[in-house]
């Protein structure tokens, strides 16, 4: 059943046109496309709340790199329940990253990064009570499941072992969160993206594939990031740093999109430039004018995560 391909097909069948366009759409919630700006935004709005998470979004795809070359499963050889024909031109490319996949299959990558994401919110976010922040991460995690085996690109054991490892990772990830700062004296932040470090580092030298060198980068980059950024912080406050630097962040952080795109294949650079880009992403909001829209920002974010608050981080820090 886990691994049967008529599974897949009785369920791709089950699934008419008009839901197998939405699947294609929303399977986005589980996709290094969604989740990279979602999380970036986030960071930049609410700097305190977020920043642990950027640590297991690290980790989660350093884990994915190393099950990945682990697992050699293919995927199943059932096709999808709508084609490209069904979508506008400009969404066309989407829906083939969506729907026609040829990397190994087992786990599930989407299901992996939606339940790391996702159980971090669940866990983090101070809205509403933890039994109803699990009821609607829980729906999300299992939407998103059923999209890859409704779009026939996974078996629903690959779903079943994404959600598996992701929950183990999640155990580590708020281990390391909570001993850490017990034990040292850095904080949660600093743990969290210790712990997604620690997880690249492991699939570059495991694994060594493209995926695992950003990975790794980005864990450099923001691991150091965040160490330095109250001093960088101070240092150009009230300088002209203080106006150009958080511009030069947004165009690095732009510009890594195009140089996605152009495919360098040389792991020294795309070390390089990882760490780069996230230790842009990290130093925006710390060096950013503070005026009236960013001190009601920042106003916002304590006010929410006020139980964090006098921790041992400078995740508090102005």
């Amino acid at each position: 059943m886990w691994f049967d391909p008529a599974v897949v097909e009785a369920v791709r069948d089950a699934v008419p046109t008009w839901l197998g366009v939405v699947m294609v759409v929303l399977s986005y919630l589980g996709s290094i496309y969604l989740i990279a700006p979602s999380m970036i935004a986030a960071y930049w709005a609410n700097r305190d709340l977020v920043a642990p998470w950027l640590g297991g979004v690290i980790g989660c795809y350093g884990l994915m790199s190393i099950t990945k070359s682990y697992h050699t499963a293919s995927r199943p050889i059932v096709g999808p329940p709508v084609d490209g024909s069904a979508f506008p031109g400009w969404f066309v490319p989407w829906y083939e990253h969506a729907a026609h996949i040829s990397t190994t299959s087992f786990p599930s990558g989407h299901a992996m990064a939606a339940t790391i994401i996702v159980g971090m919110i669940v866990v983090d976010l101070p809205v509403g009570t933890l039994w109803k922040r699990a009821v609607a991460g829980a729906a999300v995690i299992g939407w998103v499941g059923f999209t890859r085996v409704g779009l026939a690109v996974h078996f629903p054991g690959d779903v079943v072992g994404g959600i598996a490892y992701a929950l183990g990772f999640l155990a580590v990830y708020y281990l390391g969160r909570r001993y850490v700062p017990r034990r040292t004296s850095y904080g949660e932040t600093t743990a969290a993206f210790t712990v997604g470090f620690l997880f690249a580092l492991v699939a570059v030298i495991y694994v060594g594939s493209r995926n695992s060198h950003i990975a790794f980068g980005g864990g450099i980059g923001a691991l150091l990031a965040w160490q330095f950024a109250p001093a960088i912080a101070d240092r150009m406050r009230d300088t002209l740093w203080e106006t150009v630097a958080p511009l030069v962040g947004v165009v690095i952080v732009v510009g890594t999109w195009f140089v996605t795109d152009l495919g360098i294949g040389n792991r020294a650079f795309i070390v390089a430039w990882s760490a780069l880009f996230l230790a842009a992403v990290i130093l925006v909001p710390w060096i950013a004018p503070t005026g009236a829209f960013w001190t009601a920002t920042k106003r916002r974010s304590r006010r929410l995560i006020g139980w964090r608050i006098g921790r041992g981080d400078h995740d508090s820090q102005p």
